[in-house]
Order: C-alpha cells, then sequence, then structure tokens
C-alpha cells in the first residue's frame, strides 16, 4: 500500500518567535540497521540533531527513500511507493541553502547539512493509501547556530503600548549597534497587526567601520541593540545609546528577542475583539437612541425600521488573546430586554446558523466519473455557528471509490454560558463578520406571531408591541479546561435594538358580505363598503386597491396610509354605474422592519365580489 508523509518544518528564534524553514530540502532515508526493535516501534522522535559533513551525507546515500522542497511555510510532501518502502521508522535530514533573511547577506554562503532526528511515523488508512502527518520546531540553540553559519543575524520584536500594553500596529522600528567610532544602523522593520516585527541584518553590517574594507572591528562577538521607532511621523521610541550597552542588549548573539513599550495612545486596534454590526447595520453610528435605525444601508432599512427574526450579530474575535498573543479566546454576546433588566447569554437554542470562516484540510480530489479519487489536495471547510450538531477536529477523507462530495462543515456550537471557541485552526487571525446568528423569535426573546385583532374596520383594542433590546458582547481568554476568565477581557455594547417579530393585524371584508352569508357569487348592486384594518407598532405603509377587467375601470380613491400604526374604518364607494363584470378588493401593507440585510416584503389580502 502506497504511503503519504505529510509535515512542517520551523525553528525557534526564541520560545515564542519562530519561522519556517522555507525552501530548503528535506531527505528521508530508512532508519539505520542497527536501530533496535523498541526504537523501530516508539512512536516518540529520537533526537538526532547534528550537522552532517560531506562525507557522512554520502555514507547516508544508499538508505535515502527521497527528497522533497519545503514551500515558503517549511510544509512538504513525500509519496512512498509500496516496496520501494514498508512503513518503518524513518530518518529525516535537512540540506539548507539559506535561511529567512538570507538576502541580507554580502557574501554566499556553502549549503548546510544536518540530521533533525529519527521517528516512526505514526501511518492511518485514508482510502487506499496510509498517510502520516508530522509538524517539528528545532529549538533555538540549533536554529540560531545555523543562523549564524550563514552570517545573519536577526531580531524578533513586539511593541506595545507602556500603560495599557495594547498592541501598536504599523511602527516603523529601526536597530543600531553602538560602536566605538559610529553607530551601525542594522535595519528596520514596520509592526504587523499584533505588534511584531523581524528585522534581519548580516553580521557585516556590525563589523563595518568607516575604514572598511581595510579595517573591520567589533570589539566583542555582536553587536550592542539599542533602538529608535516612529508612529505617524512622531518618535515615539528613544533609547539612549548606553542602553546597548547594558545586559541582554551588549554582544547579543544571532538571535534577539525583545519587548518594546511606547508612550502612545491608540484607539481599538483591529486586533482587539469588537462587536461592530448588526448585519450591515453600524452599531455605533446607524442607530438611534431609540434603538430604530437613522438611515437605510445598503439599498435596506431607512429611518425608524425596527428590527425582526434573525440578527446576525457581526464583529472580530483573534483566535488568541491580545494582551499575549498566545491564549486561545473565547467570545459570547448576551442580551436584555430593557423594560426588565437582567442579562441573558445567547445559548444554542437560540442560535440559528451562521459561517463564520474556513479553514484548509486535505480532501479527496473528484474523478471524472464523480468518484473519490485516492489522491488528497489541500481545499477548504467552512466553519459555521450552530444550535447543535458540533463535529470535533478534521473529517476523515473518503473512501477512495466512493461517491464524491465536498468536506462537511466543521460546526462549534455554543456551551451552556454562551460562549464560543474560536477556532485556531481557521483561517486568517480569527472571526470575522458573522459571529452568531440570534433567533430573536425565540418566545423567551421576544414573542411574535398573528396579532389578535377586533374585526374588519374596527380598532384594535390591544395592540401587540415589541422590545427594546440591550445587546452585550464579551470576549476573553480561555486558559486550559477553567472557565472563561471574567471580567471578560473585551466587552462592547448596543444599548437599544427595536425588535418586533407580530405580525400585522390586516383585516379585510366588504359590508355587504359581513354578517350575511353573501360570497363573491352574491352580486352587488349600489354600494360598496370596504370594511379594512391595519395595526403594527412598526408599520411602513398599507394601501387599498381595486383591481378590474372592466372597461372603463371606475376611478375612485381608496384610504392608504403609513405608520405610526395604521388605520381602520369603513370605505363607501356608489357603484350603480359601474360595468357588470369580477372586482378584486386588495389590502397591501408592509412592515418597516428589517433583519439587517432583508427588509419585511409586504403581504396582501383580497376579496372579489360581483356586479
Amino acid at each position: 500500500m502506497p504511503y503519504t508523509f505529510l509535515g512542517r518544518l520551523c525553528g525557534y528564534l526564541c520560545d515564542e518567535c519562530d519561522e519556517p524553514l522555507s525552501n530548503v530540502t528535506v531527505r528521508l532515508y530508512r532508519a539505520a540497521a542497527d536501530q533496535s526493535l523498541a526504537s523501530r516501534a516508539a512512536a516518540s522522535p529520537k533526537d538526532t540533531l547534528a550537522l552532517l559533513d560531506d562525507q557522512a551525507v554520502e555514507a547516508k546515500a544508499e538508505s535515502l527513500l527521497a527528497e522533497a522542497e519545503t514551500d515558503e511555510d517549511g510544509g512538504f510532501e513525500f509519496q512512498l511507493e509500496d516496496g520501494a518502502y514498508e512503513g518503518g521508522p524513518v530518518e529525516v535530514d535537512v540540506l539548507c541553502r539559506t535561511v529567512p533573511g538570507g538576502e541580507a547577506a554580502e557574501h554566499a554562503a556553502e549549503p548546510i547539512a544536518f540530521s533533525i532526528t529519527t521517528l516512526q511515523p505514526e501511518w492511518r488508512r485514508r482510502g487506499d493509501r496510509l498517510v502520516a502527518y508530522w509538524t517539528h520546531c528545532l529549538p533555538d540553540r540549533f536554529w540560531c547556530m545555523i543562523h549564524a553559519r550563514f552570517g545573519i543575524w536577526v531580531i524578533c520584536g513586539r511593541v506595545e503600548t507602556c500603560d495599557t500594553h495594547v498592541a501598536v500596529p504599523g511602527a516603523t522600528i529601526s536597530a543600531f549597534d553602538v560602536d566605538w567610532l559610529q553607530d551601525d544602523p542594522l535595519g528596520s522593520a514596520v509592526t504587523d497587526g499584533s505588534g511584531r516585527f523581524r528585522i534581519y541584518y548580516s553580521r557585516a553590517a556590525f563589523e563595518k567601520t568607516p575604514f572598511s574594507p581595510f579595517i573591520n572591528i567589533e570589539w566583542t562577538g555582536g553587536p550592542d541593540v539599542y533602538f529608535k521607532g516612529e508612529y505617524g511621523g512622531i518618535t515615539v521610541l528613544d533609547e539612549p545609546r548606553s542602553k546597548g550597552r547594558t545586559p541582554g542588549r551588549d554582544n547579543v548573539g544571532p538571535c534577539l528577542c525583545v519587548d518594546l513599550c511606547v508612550d502612545l495612545t491608540l484607539g481599538p486596534p483591529v486586533q482587539n475583539p469588537w462587536f461592530t454590526n448588526v448585519g450591515d447595520f453600524d452599531i455605533q453610528s446607524d442607530f438611534a437612541a431609540s434603538g430604530l435605525t437613522n438611515k437605510a444601508v445598503g439599498g435596506h432599512g431607512g429611518p425608524d425600521f425596527g428590527f425582526f427574526d434573525g440578527l446576525k450579530l457581526k464583529g472580530y474575535c483573534p483566535k488568541v488573546s491580545p494582551a499575549d498573543n498566545t491564549t486561545p479566546m473565547v467570545y459570547r454576546f448576551r442580551y436584555e430586554d430593557t423594560a426588565n433588566p437582567g442579562l441573558v447569554p445567547i445559548t444554542p437554542d437560540l442560535v440559528f446558523p451562521v459561517q463564520v470562516g474556513s479553514r484548509q484540510i486535505q480532501w479527496n480530489e473528484k474523478t471524472l466519473a464523480g468518484l473519490a479519487s485516492s489522491t488528497l489536495t489541500w481545499t477548504f471547510q467552512a466553519v459555521w455557528i450552530q444550535g447543535s450538531g458540533a463535529t470535533p477536529g478534521t473529517p476523515a477523507p473518503l473512501a477512495a471509490g466512493a461517491p464524491w462530495t465536498g468536506p462537511p462543515a466543521h460546526v462549534i456550537v455554543p456551551d451552556g454560558n454562551g460562549w464560543i471557541a474560536v477556532d485556531q485552526n481557521g483561517l486568517d487571525t480569527g472571526f470575522y463578520g458573522p459571529l452568531i446568528g440570534f433567533n430573536t423569535t425565540a418566545p423567551s426573546v421576544v414573542p411574535g406571531g398573528a396579532s389578535p385583532g377586533n374585526g374588519a374596520g374596527n380598532a384594535v383594542a390591544s395592540p401587540e408591541n415589541g422590545k427594546t433590546l440591550r445587546i452585550v458582547f464579551e470576549a476573553t481568554r480561555k486558559v486550559g479546561s477553567n472557565p472563561p476568565v471574567t471580567p471578560a477581557d473585551f466587552s462592547n455594547s448596543l444599548d437599544a435594538i427595536s425588535v418586533n417579530n407580530w405580525e400585522e393585524v390586516a383585516l379585510l371584508d366588504l359590508q355587504q358580505f359581513h354578517g350575511t352569508g353573501a360570497t363573491a357569487c352574491s352580486p352587488l348592486t349600489n354600494a360598496l363598503d370596504i370594511l379594512y384594518t391595519v395595526d403594527h407598532e412598526r408599520l411602513g405603509s398599507f394601501s387599498i386597491g381595486l383591481t378590474t377587467a372592466a372597461t372603463p375601470k371606475p376611478t375612485d380613491t381608496y384610504p392608504q396610509g403609513a405608520g405610526p400604526r395604521g388605520g381602520h374604518g369603513t370605505d363607501h364607494h356608489a357603484i350603480g354605474t359601474w360595468p357588470s363584470c369580477s372586482y378584486t378588493v386588495s389590502l397591501s401593507r408592509v412592515r418597516a422592519l428589517t433583519t439587517g440585510e432583508v427588509d419585511d416584503s409586504g403581504r396582501t389580502t383580497s376579496v372579489t365580489f360581483c356586479k
């Protein structure tokens, strides 16, 4: 049976900073013949980190199974055919021609070969193949030594505000080496969304003097580093030269990791969790204090619109805490009726499905016959928040030859307190856009249904109203199996949103039919009296109209109107001169309600009569 061995290699620069082993050659060997049976069966790798000279590489040549090049992210793939390999332990070596930042080198260096480990892949059957996955990150002591061999130094850092410890994106950080004649600029970089930056530089950058190349002098083995920083054209970091002579900054090795802070006041940075929208409506700019909308957005809604049905609560929540860029994040929404305060979490029974992101998985290719191939390829798997049907882990690909289907969705269900764990395997930095679907029609939230009336033509004695809700977003850290950290690290709210799930009262009858037993087949002669009642808290508009095939068509006018609630009454018409024909009276209405993405489409009720 053939084998597929997939993996990824990286190297640590320090405990919290790593980089991929991109564009290196991975060599797979049969394990040494003298390896014990116990070692062959072991699932855990046997560390064999060691540099290899040409003679050592040549001595292993007969055991070579295959070679593969890693991609930009350090990923590799081996396809091993049955017969050439029988599933036993393997040795993994690497041929490295450069390291990240290698463009900073002034001279090409000789390739470096090294052995990483001996391991027994954990093979699992996937269709007609056996597949194993393995990831490995080289320890910093070894990987930084490789950097030094290529003459490439690297600074890995993070910048945050000194008082609030908020990451600072978009800052330009420059590093300098304190030298005896002049300070050497080592390089600059711009911080990313999490405030992180990397500066790569060559050994030559801190060995140069005004007399180079004739005299290169560095009194100690490495540079003495200090930093300067700018943000928006303003200097926000200006370390003195003496900082480069302090412990941890003097005579640094090929890998330096630093945490810097700046005196800067920032608004909410993009990596902070934030509740931003209900559908397309911005919670900060598109709502009035009443909870109604103040404008149309995206072609729907308008001034004084309320909401109904299922609401997509949108925003952003990162995978890991912005405070430490390590701890996984969870989030939830809670709501309360402003007339009866008391926050209640949006639990699974109040959720309708929304897609919150996607992730990449290995899945079968589709054959021309519409069957699943034995070949796996990377594809996208949707991530959904639903009220039930959680699917932990990654789905197993189809059996080769089975009817092909795309990968099933990865489903996340809120826990009993409404907390949702951000998928650590999702693409991008977290969930953004819809974060949850809030089914407001649940009886415990904003009940609805058919509104009771008091007969066509009469006012509604007890009109139904909706509720004004307050919606609170919370995001916080989830440490291991412990409950989420409270109070929540981040929280913001929409203090008022008007929600009404009641159907409008829409009653239509003819006085000539009312209580008489007459029907559409009972001709009217001289009078038409239309009985109508329209009522709703958020009625947009209503109108009564007449359709007929009669010629000429009567030109009478009919009631119409808008909110705040609608109207009722008897609309009289003298029809003695109307042509004999069939006629239809229609009552059309629409509520001024939106889900934030779709408006109420309206309804029509009709009564037919003849003359």
